[in-house]
């Protein structure tokens, strides 16, 4: 349970930075309009932004328990694979539009969900190895 209650604790304090790098870049003047191969123009909203943030982060947590019932190491396979994700979904930051300052925004949202996730596992971690 303890990996629960750090993984949505995690969630919930990446949703709220995530939401606070959108209200700060649209307060700067970023502009969060992308536009995927194939697919029309489309501003991220506040909406897209938490949900995005939200779900991936809570499946996370969930592959967490159960990749710590099947193996004596589930941190660090856990980070290898949260790593390799990470690096695959820099890419579409870089597919859907040129301009630097929203690739820079979305890039820093990727970074900020995949740290706090991972901090907050390995928090779990800890707190489970005390006595």
């Amino acid at each position: 349970m303890v990996f629960w209650r750090y993984g949505v604790l995690a969630t919930a304090v990446a949703a709220i930075l995530n939401a606070a790098l959108w209200g700060l870049a649209r307060a700067v003047g970023v502009s969060l309009v992308v536009q995927p191969p194939g697919q029309p123009e489309t501003t991220i909203g506040l909406p897209q932004v938490l949900l995005l943030t939200v779900v991936p982060l809570l499946f996370g947590t969930a592959f967490y328990t159960v990749l710590r019932r099947w193996t004596r190491r589930p941190f660090l396979i856990f980070l290898i694979l949260a790593l390799l994700i990470f690096a695959v979904l820099l890419v579409p930051p870089f597919a859907a539009t040129e301009r630097a300052g929203t690739r820079f925004v979305l890039i820093l949202m990727h970074v900020v969900a995949t740290a706090a996730l991972l901090a907050g596992l390995y928090r779990a971690e800890l707190q489970r190895a005390r006595p």
